[in-house]
């Protein structure tokens, strides 16, 4: 027989075999059983809570970007989070960190465990009147929603969190395991001022957690990623780095009635255009990984065949991935965003220098010094790359084969029906990235379903919290507190 022939059947033979393999390993693939045989409820009084978030809503604890600005207006919201949740703050531990940032240490009966710790931020993003259907300050309410500006981030999540903890105390009931509430004051201007300082404290005082339990993780309708009659809850086990880089290119100016053939500014112009077409590579990090176990099973026969065979078909998904979805990219590589460009202060001279700055999202597994090799070997060595101020790399994952972990999970499930839970790479910032050095469990999610259109809202126009999802959060923290604390 031809040795071609023979070749060339042997091959032919070893993909069928391939291919056999990953149909077998897709469809013993199964979603696992749940064990909640009813969905948890909690005596919410939903009007209550809706009032009090409006209230918080109404006190406007704007982040302070610059040096030297009022921040008082932080204590008074301390005064109404006391006002409004008497039990919690008769028994609280209060102290005061660098000022504004607030931490609550309410006493467990069981002083062995590790406390438990749940954040908040308490500061929003400014915002002005002008696109508003409402006053942005004002904390309304109107057809079954709060709006105003922290009404979504993230001042909703925090009164839920604290009337989770008021309800069990309502009921007579005393935590077991020591429950703290660390709230920074500047998580939307890198909370090195709030839960930097939170964290110093706590380590000079010896704390750790059992948990940390923060904002992050999204609530998805499931067809959005292909699971048709379900949501999706996921849980950030960790979160990107973060960079700004400013690049800088130098050459004589001159007045622009005689260019020379190259200025600084046409420099500068190639150096955006050939970093924003030269991307990192996407990779699939361990909690890429995680999620994609923890959701295949329950995808359409196309999408669960891919993503089971992830480890054998990644060359074909990471790009196809990558262009269904921006937030999928975001969730494989490291995201390069200019938003920023100088050059001359007036329209008839030509610079001497001319500067663009990149925001960098870095991905699980690099570093800012994998981000700076790659931006010069892009952009060459005639353009300065200058890391610019607060900048960190990517944080610790989080552990998920952890009896905490479990419980978190078990909790979301006994809440909301019908959700598939999976851990997930968070892709923005939070202050949860300071509290690694007092815990081994830090995990972030926001118990609120959020479609595109409201998604759109947080640090936008007509910013609003839907009241029964907040009354289901309240619900949702009841139901943790009492399965990790009680």
């Amino acid at each position: 027989m031809n040795v071609g022939l023979i070749i060339l059947y042997c091959i032919l033979g070893a993909i069928g075999a391939l291919l056999l393999f990953m149909i077998i390993r897709t469809l013993a693939t199964r979603p696992k059983k749940l064990e909640v045989s009813k969905v948890v409820t909690a005596d919410v009084d939903k009007n209550e809570v809706a009032e009090i978030l409006s209230g918080a809503v109404r006190i406007p604890t704007v982040t302070a970007y610059n040096e030297g600005d009022d921040q008082t207006i932080f204590l008074k919201y301390h005064e109404y989070l006391e006002k409004s949740f008497p039990l919690i703050f008769a028994r609280a531990e209060k102290t005061l960190v660098n000022n504004y940032s607030l931490v609550l240490k309410i006493k467990g009966s069981n002083e062995s465990l590790l406390p438990g710790c749940f954040l908040a931020h308490q500061d929003v993003v400014p915002a002005t009147s002008e696109g508003w259907e409402s006053d942005p300050f004002g904390g309304e309410i109107k057809d079954g929603f709060v709006y105003g500006r922290g009404s979504q981030d993230m001042k909703s999540q925090m009164i839920a969190s604290l009337m989770g903890l008021e309800l069990l105390l309502r009921e007579g009931r005393e935590p077991v395991r020591t429950i703290y509430y660390c709230f920074g004051h500047d998580e939307e201007f890198t909370g090195k001022e709030g839960a930097n300082s939170i964290v110093k404290y706590l380590l000079a005082n010896n704390i750790r957690f059992e948990f940390v339990v923060d904002e992050g993780g999204t609530m998805i309708d499931g067809s959005m990623v292909g699971i048709k009659g379900k949501y999706v809850a996921l849980i950030g086990t960790c979160e990107k780095g973060y960079a700004d880089y400013k690049l800088t290119a130098t050459r004589d100016g001159g007045h622009a009635s005689a260019p020379k053939k190259k200025s600084s500014v046409d420099d500068i112009a190639e150096a955006v255009y050939d970093l924003a077409h030269s991307p990192m590579k996407r990779t699939f990090s361990k909690p890429l990984k995680e999620m994609f176990r923890q959701l295949a099973p329950h995808m359409n026969p196309v999408f669960k065949f891919f993503l089971v065979n992830y480890d054998i078909l990644g060359c074909i998904l990471k790009p196809v991935l990558g262009l269904i979805n921006p937030l999928l990219n975001s969730t494989m590589r490291t995201t390069f965003a200019f938003t920023q460009l100088k050059g001359s202060d007036a329209p008839n001279v030509i610079p001497v220098k001319a500067s663009a700055v990149v925001n960098v999202r870095i991905n699980i597994g690099e570093t800012r010094e994998d981000v700076v090799k790659h931006i010069k070997k892009v952009v060459g060595k005639n353009i300065e790359v200058t890391e610019l101020e607060d900048t960190f790399d990517p944080s610790p994952v989080s552990l998920t084969d952890t009896e905490t972990y479990a419980t978190l999970v078990r909790s979301i499930e006994e809440v909301y029906e019908n959700f598939v839970v999976a851990p997930y790479p968070f892709i923005a910032a939070s202050d949860s990235k300071w509290y690694y050095p007092v815990s081994n469990g830090v995990y972030r999610f926001t118990p609120f379903v959020y479609g595109l259109d409201d998604q759109k809202r947080i640090h936008g126009l007509n910013e609003r919290c839907d009241i029964e999802g907040l009354a289901r959060a309240v619900t949702f923290y009841h139901r943790l507190m009492e399965n990790l604390c009680y």
